[in-house]
């Protein structure tokens, strides 16, 4: 019968159950699609790269904006580098970015700048927290 071929099926996996615990293994639990993770005993380098890898696997789409920082006060007079803030154009570009930004009604924005004034005083335009990474700094600036 149908039902006696699923309880069969079934038997050794219930039975099962008791004979392993879990809480002695290395694993990492991903639950729908990523949402939740579930990490027990990672111990060494190789376990814990698999996991960041796995945590940080995206496989849902999504939008990432990429924008450089407004016209800054060294950009009027031809210079490169350096660390000047935002010319009047520049505050208008970040005001502009900003509408923008509200437009398109972004869940949970992140927003990542380097640590020169220009790309701060874009980012504090948007009025939402940001992010300052000096690997994004330019080189020589």
């Amino acid at each position: 019968t149908p039902a006696g071929t699923r309880a069969s099926f079934l038997k050794p996996v219930v039975c099962g159950c008791s004979y392993f615990d879990s809480r002695d293994l290395s694993f990492i639990k991903v639950i729908n699609v990523g949402q939740r993770f579930l990490v027990n005993r990672v111990q060494d380098y190789i376990q814990s790269k698999i996991v960041y890898y796995l945590m940080n696997i995206h496989v849902q789409p999504r939008t990432i904006y990429l924008c450089r920082h407004g016209e800054s006060e060294y950009n009027l007079v031809g210079k490169i580098g350096g660390d000047s803030g935002l010319s009047p154009r520049g505050k208008q570009f970040s005001q502009a970015l900003k509408k923008f930004i509200e437009e398109q009604e972004i869940v949970d924005l992140k927003v990542w700048t380097s640590q020169l004034k220009r790309t701060i005083q874009t980012a504090e335009s948007l009025g939402v927290l940001y992010e300052q990474w000096k690997i994004l700094n330019e080189i020589d600036a």
